[in-house]
């Protein structure tokens, strides 16, 4: 009875809660119903909250609650709960058309879509409704049959309704119809002002046609309207960009990153804005950001790679750049921020691609063309600054400046038909001085004096006021060696403009070049006090005094501007010429990882090394300078010759094929990838190589030469004697004297072969290789003259082994024995190892009578040789026989084969012994 009882209590109390709840329940609903007409949105929430706390399952409190979130745009919250409402059968005709909204917040087209079985059976209105979220939703996952579909049917039901209007915007936007989808917006707008879809749409439509004031006003509305869609905002931050709101815009991005730290299109903005205050450090760090969260737009790459630029980040500036370079137009600001960045990292091949459309007619055009031109000739790249300097110049200028440009760089390029732009330039602008004076000096170089002096009188009639007549007045006078003339000149220069530079420094020069010392440390003196930092005066001053106190001004001068590489080449040098070779090695290397750096600079680091004997430092030098400046032929050909002289002709042969690459025709690099081809025997490339040069204007004795020794590695001998004649009778050198030498040895006529050689030690009587070579060929039939010759090379060449070697056997023939022991014996002392070097020395003993010591000697020279020397093999005999060891001179000559009939004979004479 006690257990019916206490469940009859509970049952009680459960009621007695439920109708408690049911209560709250409905309570919350009339309050959160009328806060709403109240406008107080959030105290609705908090009363739906707490009805749905008390009641789960309450549909209406669900979709009360989805309503206000979509009201508020918040798409995510909205969808939960409409789902929820539908689950527990709230009427379809309410909650369709607006969880079909919120799925388009959510960007969940396919769910959109798969609402359409259930809209079906919607009134005429939320059927409407839910077509226009259908149409958007087909749009974006590209189905337009079924968002044609969805515009017909929305029209068919109600044609003129707002919806239908909405269904048939979008439509239209699809098709790029902007006019027409302006007209329906406008129309819905007209019956309902806040219509948000409408406001969205207006903004989207207003950015595409460029309206961006109306799309930042579409976007407050309806940002207004929904304040918690947070992707309006970003859309704003856009509109208010592009409409030059820049403030706003980046305080709606601000916005957005302090929440979000990471958003791609708030980074975006952030870098537009930055770049446009040219605060490229925050541009860069914020368009990295978004480039890397995949926000690959075409503008941002743009502005990470300008501010990567105008930062000299190299390496990143190229990479952006480069990838968007083939959609900027040909004259695009950052084609040139290209073309600067490639050369800056030594890509110089790219840069016509990048700039090959320029139009160099056009002025800015011409004068960046102008400046890169110089830049790659600086670099030594003279091809592409060729290039570049024709499409600068491809149609007759009418602009003097252009014209004197031109000018002054071709005549840089050695290019005489820089003279003819210099005076267009000076036809068109006769006030252009730069221009006339270039034209006045280029003469003085030519020893074109009259020129120059025309120039000059032209001048003084025409500005007569003007220093820079009698400036160039005392250089020719300088040129032509009238010193008078010419300090009268700059005494006149310097009244008309006191302390003018030109003229203070031609004095100096002109002290100099009379060598009155006096007069050259007083002018030294008051160049350096008017100008202590100035480089020319510095380097003039210590070429005067050439002491540690003119080194002090120097050292002083580049410790106020340590940055300057041409104060630290000058202070190099001179310590160098002082003998510092330390110190200028230390302040060399200090400036080591400064990028293009200039020739001096390694080759002044190379004179230190090489100073010093750092030998092992050479090679890494000349690597670091071709890998730095490969455009710089001294680079090039230096470190061929280094590898050349190791007689590693085929790494050598790979440094100059990689300086070919930069410099295509240059003549001096394939005269020296010739001499390599001869050198280490590939007649087959050098015989193509050779095709090429024979059509340049070069030397015809030097084109015989190469003919010749290329007739002369194929064994030739017939038709490289009369070239390699020419050759060396032009360019008496030991080298081509050896060639022609050898090409007569390899034609059997030892008599001219002689004659040649014995004709250069009339021009270099010391010339070691010659006289070797020399006494080689005496040694057939004329010792006492190739003795005379060997005596007179160890005299001058202590450790000339092959002469010690070859002396011993010559008096050892003569039965000279002391004498062939001692040079035996300094053979032996140089080169222990060699086993013709042993063998010589055994058979010197053997012949001094010391025949165990000889049979020694042999046993070893025919180790060293393994035994496969033939001639070694029998003097090991001899010495065998010598010593009584008659059954190992049997086996041992038993297995000698001979080869020549010197070896036969003999080996006969050595049988006829046993």
């Amino acid at each position: 009875m006690k257990f019916v009882k206490a469940s009859l209590y509970l049952s009680i109390a459960l009621a007695i809660s439920a109708c408690g709840e049911q209560v709250s329940v409905e309570s919350h609903l009339e309050n959160a119903k009328s806060y709403l007409n109240e406008n107080k949105v959030n105290e609705s929430i908090i009363e739906l909250k707490n009805a749905i706390r008390a009641d789960t399952k309450n549909a209406e409190a669900r979709f009360l609650l989805g309503q206000i979130y979509l009201s508020l745009g918040d798409g995510l919250a909205a969808v939960k709960e409409l789902e929820r409402a539908q689950s527990l059968k709230y009427p379809d005709n309410k909650v369709l058309p607006l969880l079909a909204r919120a799925y388009i917040l959510t960007d969940s087209d396919s769910d959109v879509i798969a609402l359409s079985t259930a809209a079906k059976g919607l009134a005429a209105e939320e059927r409407s409704q839910y077509l226009a979220y259908q149409t958007l939703a087909a749009l974006r996952s590209e189905q337009p049959d079924l968002a044609k579909q969805s515009v017909e049917l929305a029209q068919s039901i109600a044609q003129q309704s707002l919806y239908s209007m909405l269904a048939s915007a979008y439509l239209q936007l699809s098709e790029n119809k902007y006019d027409e989808v302006k007209t329906l917006i406008s129309r819905i707008l007209t019956i309902e002002a806040k219509q948000v879809d409408a406001l969205m749409l207006q903004g989207q439509v207003a950015m595409v046609t460029e309206e961006y004031q109306l799309a930042v006003d579409s976007f407050k509305q309806y940002m207004e309207l929904q304040p918690r869609f947070s992707m309006v905002e970003l859309l704003l931050a856009n509109a208010l960009l592009k409409a030059g709101h820049d403030e706003e815009a980046e305080q709606h991005a601000d916005a957005i990153l302090a929440k979000v730290n990471n958003q791609p299109f708030a980074n975006y903005i952030k870098a537009m804005v930055r770049f446009q205050a040219k605060d490229f450090d925050k541009a860069s760090e914020h368009a990295e950001a978004a480039l890397s969260a995949d926000f690959n737009q075409f503008n941002l790459k743009l502005v990470a790679g300008a501010s990567a630029f105008y930062l000299k980040n190299w390496q990143q500036s190229y990479h952006h750049l480069s990838a968007i370079v083939k959609y900027l137009p040909n004259d695009h600001q950052a084609r040139r921020m290209l073309a600067v960045t490639q050369l800056e990292l030594g890509l110089i091949d790219e840069i016509s691609a990048t700039i090959g459309d320029f139009d160099g007619n056009d002025e800015v055009n011409s004068q960046f063309l102008s400046s890169l031109s110089y830049k790659l000739l600086e670099l030594g790249a003279t091809t592409e600054a060729k290039k570049l300097l024709a499409q600068n110049g491809q149609n007759s200028s009418k602009n003097a400046a252009h014209n004197a440009r031109q000018g002054i760089l071709k005549l840089m390029m050695n290019d005489p038909s820089g003279i003819e732009n210099l005076q267009d330039a000076v036809k068109l602008n006769p006030e252009l001085i730069e221009a006339e004076l270039a034209i006045a000096f280029s003469a003085l170089q030519r020893g074109d004096i009259a020129k120059a002096n025309a120039i000059a009188e032209k001048w003084q009639k025409q500005y007569p006021d003007k220093a820079s007549s009698f400036n160039l007045l005392a250089s020719i006078a300088i040129k032509e060696g009238k010193y008078d003339k010419a300090e009268q000149a700059l005494k006149k220069s310097l009244s008309l403009e006191q302390d003018n530079f030109f003229a203070l420094t031609e004095q100096l020069r002109i002290a100099r070049k009379q060598e009155n010392i006096p007069l050259s440390k007083q002018r030294a003196d008051y160049l350096i006090t008017i100008a202590p930092t100035n480089n020319k005066v510095l380097r003039q001053y210590f070429g005067v005094y050439r002491n540690e106190m003119a080194l002090a001004k120097l050292t002083a001068a580049y410790e106020l501007d340590k940055t300057d590489i041409n104060k630290a080449i000058l202070l190099s040098e001179a310590m160098v010429s002082l003998g510092q070779l330390k110190q200028a090695e230390s302040i060399l290397v200090s400036i080591a990882d400064t990028a293009k750096l200039p020739k001096r600079y390694w080759q002044l680091l190379l004179l230190t090394y090489k100073k010093q004997k750092n030998f092992e430092k050479i090679r890494p030098t000349l690597e670091k300078w071709l890998k730095e400046n490969p455009y710089h032929i001294e680079a090039v050909v230096l470190l061929t010759d280094f590898y050349a002289s190791q007689r590693n002709y085929e790494r050598a042969l790979t440094v100059i094929k990689r300086g070919l690459d930069n410099h295509k025709d240059n003549l001096v690099l394939q005269l020296v990838q010739m001499q390599l081809l001869l050198n280490n025997k590939q007649i087959s490339p050098a015989k193509s190589l050779y095709k090429i040069i024979e059509n340049k204007n070069i030397n015809d004795a030097l084109k015989q030469g190469l003919l010749g020794r290329i007739y002369l590695l194929e064994e030739d001998y017939v038709q490289a004697l009369p070239k390699l004649t020419v050759f060396y009778q032009t360019y008496p050198s030991s080298q081509n004297a050896i060639y022609l030498a050898g090409a007569h040895l390899g034609n059997k006529d030892n008599a001219k072969a002689v004659k040649v050689l014995e004709h250069y030690l009339t021009i270099d009587a010391n010339n070691n290789r010659i006289e070797t070579m020399l006494a080689g060929i005496y040694l057939e039939n004329d010792s006492d003259k190739a003795i005379a010759v060997y005596d007179d090379v160890v005299k001058k060449q202590p450790k000339n082994v092959v002469a010690h070697n070859n002396l011993a056997w010559l008096y050892l023939e003569q039965d000279n024995i002391s004498k062939a022991l001692e040079h035996a014996e300094k053979a032996l002392e140089l080169a222990p190892q060699i086993a013709n070097i042993v063998d010589t020395y055994a058979k010197v003993l053997l012949g001094s009578g010391d025949k165990r010591a000889a049979l020694q000697y042999a046993s070893k020279a025919s180790e060293i040789a393994k035994g496969k020397d033939v001639d070694i093999q029998l003097n090991y005999v001899e010495a065998l026989i010598a010593n009584n060891r008659i059954n190992e001179a049997k086996d041992l000559l038993a297995k000698v084969a001979t080869a020549t009939d010197e070896q036969k004979n003999k080996k006969s004479k050595l049988l006829a012994q046993l």
